[in-house]
């Protein structure tokens, strides 16, 4: 008999409930919940504020969800996740095994047991069926031709994947230059003129498979094991903060015990400072542990599903998936990196004032500030993440501004380059007619900390695009803590800009990192 049971591995619990799913929903981070228990937990993470929004219990994602009650939300807004459901059903059906019979008898109203399965022709075989019809085939010595034994999945999980960006289209094809996969829409408008893109049958079809999904799961594992490492190490730092905090207190408690009420006022305001940095601190590192801990959720529930479509998910499927996760985790290790608030390991450190003892002559005891170790938390991390193709030797950002002369001064959204492990962000001014643009280097929080990239500034034409306005920083520039900014002061003169640079009161702008 012919079986396929799902792997007891697989984790098709829902992380809230831990259950079994039921009606199984994807956020738009495609982390999945039971439809009943997203929509409680959205109705209990319900804000005050105009905009509705909640965080995804995994990954902490920001997610908006309008003004439709939290039901109508999760019911009309939300997709299902067919995999999920498949794997499910999977699980159900092959909880008895069937008996497999050939194919060719059927249609002759025979009923013998197969002992063949041809996989090009998608038939199951007797004996001599197998003998007498098969091997009278054209090419027939060409054909993938398995033994059915108890193991044999004879209809691999497969599915059509719905394209995350064209609402109604299923991804078709993968453009090996980008590395993407793309529906038909993404190709006509993105990827036709790239040199290799081949349609995902083509890549089904092709006897020897083009990726490797055993070191894939093998990655994720790594992965999974260094994020574990920087949890603990995160956890210990936490320990060390509140030792270092114990240290500082005393430190300055034995150096004012022998001071009057002024030198008392300021050791107070001191201690009343050091509380909230380390509370500030503490808060931000507790963030950080949580964040790992979400992360390594995702890579045990991406290398679970990527397990189970290894045991029973056709090429395709295999494929898909690989591509997919590795899509899903360069966004969620960007959103990691994003949130993280201690990329770099850093501790508080004490500076106390040479001049304590003349404390007429002090305004304050002593300053806090950050100092740079050697160690970094996400290195491990991305260096695992690496050999997966997607963390490149740069980052480009696009995005779409107001131009009014109430929008100026205003910021981007962060964006995260992966190889410097750094965050960074566009500013705009408007200057004596001129509009002013520059990268802004958000990771820089220590005097010893700096990072040296290059960037190139494109402004979209929006007439004709071979008329795009495009600059770039001379060399490579460093980016440090007196630092922080490099760009121009006159990108572009104002009437140019509105003559030709502004459709629907917007500007587009394109930066290029590396």
């Amino acid at each position: 008999m012919a079986t396929a049971v799902v792997n007891k591995d697989c984790d098709l619990n829902c992380p809230i409930c831990l259950e079994k799913f039921n009606l199984p929903k994807k956020l738009p981070c495609l982390h999945t919940f039971c439809e009943l228990c997203i929509q409680s937990y959205v109705q209990a993470s319900e804000t005050t504020e105009d905009t509705k929004f909640f965080r995804c219990p995994l990954c902490r994602f920001k997610i908006e969800w309008s003004t439709l009650s939290a039901s109508e939300w999760t019911r009309s807004k939300l997709q299902t996740d067919h995999m999920i459901l498949s794997l499910l059903e999977r699980e159900t059906n092959d909880s008895t095994p069937k008996q497999v019979y050939c194919e060719p008898c059927k249609i002759a109203n025979e009923k013998n047991v197969a002992v063949y399965h041809c996989r090009d022709c998608k038939e199951c075989f007797c004996e001599q069926c197998f003998n007498y019809l098969h091997k009278r085939k054209i090419d027939n010595n060409l054909h993938t031709v398995t033994g059915i034994t108890p193991d044999t999945d004879l209809k691999p999980l497969e599915m059509d994947e719905p394209c995350p960006l064209h609402s109604g289209k299923v991804l078709e094809v993968f453009c090996f230059d980008h590395k993407k996969l793309c529906c038909s829409i993404c190709f006509a408008t993105d990827h036709r003129k790239c040199d290799t893109v081949t349609s995902l049958d083509e890549i089904a079809n092709e006897k020897i498979e083009t990726f490797d999904i055993d070191d894939f799961l093998n990655q994720l594992s790594e992965a999974e094991q260094c994020t574990q490492s920087a949890k603990d190490k995160a956890k210990e730092n936490l320990g060390r903060i509140n030792s270092d905090k114990e240290s500082m207190l005393q430190s300055i408690a034995d150096i004012i015990s022998g001071t009057k009420s002024h030198l008392d006022t300021l050791h107070e305001e001191l201690k009343l400072s050091i509380e909230k940095r380390f509370s500030d601190t503490e808060n931000c590192q507790q963030f950080d542990i949580e964040c790992l801990i979400a992360f390594q959720k995702t890579l045990i529930h991406d290398k679970s599903i990527t397990e189970a479509i290894k045991d029973h998910g056709s090429i395709r499927q295999k494929f898909v998936t690989l591509e997919k996760t590795k899509d899903t985790l360069e966004k969620h290790f960007q959103r990691l990196c994003l949130a993280f608030n201690f990329s770099d390991a850093k501790k508080l450190v004490l500076e106390i004032e040479d001049k304590l003892k003349d404390v007429q002559m002090l305004s304050k005891l002593a300053s806090l500030e950050l100092e740079q170790l050697d160690e970094n938390v996400m290195t491990d991390i991305k260096n695992t993440l690496c050999p997966l193709g997607f963390i490149g030797d740069h980052v480009t950002f696009q995005g779409s501004f107001p131009v009014s002369d109430d929008s100026f001064p205003q910021v981007s959204d962060p964006f995260f380059f992966a190889k410097t492990l750094s965050k960074w962000r566009i500013k705009f001014y408007k200057k004596e007619g001129k509009l002013s643009i520059y990268l802004e280097c958000l990771s820089i929080n220590c005097t010893n900390s700096s990072y040296e990239v290059s960037a190139e500034f494109c402004l979209v034409n929006q007439t004709d695009r071979k008329n795009d306005t495009i600059r770039r920083l001379s060399g490579t520039r460093q980016f440090c803590y007196d630092s922080r900014c490099w760009g121009f002061s006159s990108f572009i003169d104002w009437q140019m800009l509105e003559k030709e640079y502004i459709s629907n009161n917007r500007m587009k702008i394109v930066v290029k990192v590396w």
